[in-house]
């Protein structure tokens, strides 16, 4: 009796162990289960997260490239503005007169004359060159004297008037009043004195004018009517 009992509690105590020893593996294994199953998941979101880095590289690469292409447009653009305003800016068909051909005194013989003379329409233009010194006035001895070397330009007829100037190099010239033929007394008197003030006061009323750009057309035809004469003639 006692001898059966016995085996009775090794076999309840086995039995218990095996039931124990089951129930643990059963949880161990559901343990591994969700702790592969958190690690896959960890997996494929880390998988998502760097597929979803790699989208954006790419769109932001994309976008980069886009907004290259776009500024290179438009650099190419702004060349073609400036090509065309400088094509507007040329006269296709229209020939440039070039002067290059011409001195400097004679352009601005032309320029002066253009500006400063009372008539244009002229036949000559005859050209002086008046050292200082000389008389203002050469038909008496009793006239003052030029301070600065001229130049009188004069046309054929007494209505195309007279300009005498002294040029400063800067685009200026001194203006000086002389007439293109000087008044005389028919009974051939000479006022010594009024000779003397008029003259005078060619030099005081000397003024400084600025010489405006004129056509090259309108230069050029005017030194084809230049003629150079010797001073007294």
């Amino acid at each position: 009796m006692k001898s059966s009992k016995k085996h009775l509690y090794i076999h309840l105590i086995l039995t218990f162990i095996v039931i124990v020893t089951v129930g643990c593996q059963d949880i161990k294994g559901k343990e591994t289960t969700l702790i592969t199953s958190d690690d896959e998941s960890g997996v494929d979101q880390g998988a998502a997260e760097t597929e979803s880095t790699i989208n954006d590289s790419d769109q932001t690469k994309s976008t980069e490239e886009k907004g290259a292409s776009s500024k290179g447009s438009g650099e190419d653009g702004a060349n073609t503005v400036t090509s065309s305003e400088e094509n507007s800016n040329q006269q296709p068909g229209v020939e440039k007169v070039d002067l290059s051909s011409y001195t400097s005194s004679e352009i601005e013989w032309a320029r002066v004359w253009h500006q400063l003379a009372p008539h244009q329409q002229i036949d000559k233009m005859y050209v002086r060159k008046i050292p200082a010194g000389s008389l203002i006035n050469p038909n008496h001895e009793e006239s003052a004297v030029y301070p600065e070397d001229v130049v009188q330009l004069e046309g054929t007829r007494l209505v195309d008037g007279a300009v005498t100037y002294s040029g400063n190099g800067d685009g200026t010239v001194n203006v000086y009043n002389v007439p293109a033929r000087w008044n005389e007394k028919l009974n051939g008197e000479v006022d010594i004195v009024e000779i003397e003030k008029v003259t005078e006061d060619v030099i005081k009323s000397t003024k400084q004018v600025e010489i405006e750009p004129v056509s090259n057309e309108d230069i050029i035809e005017l030194i084809k009517k230049i003629e150079t004469v010797p001073p007294g003639q």
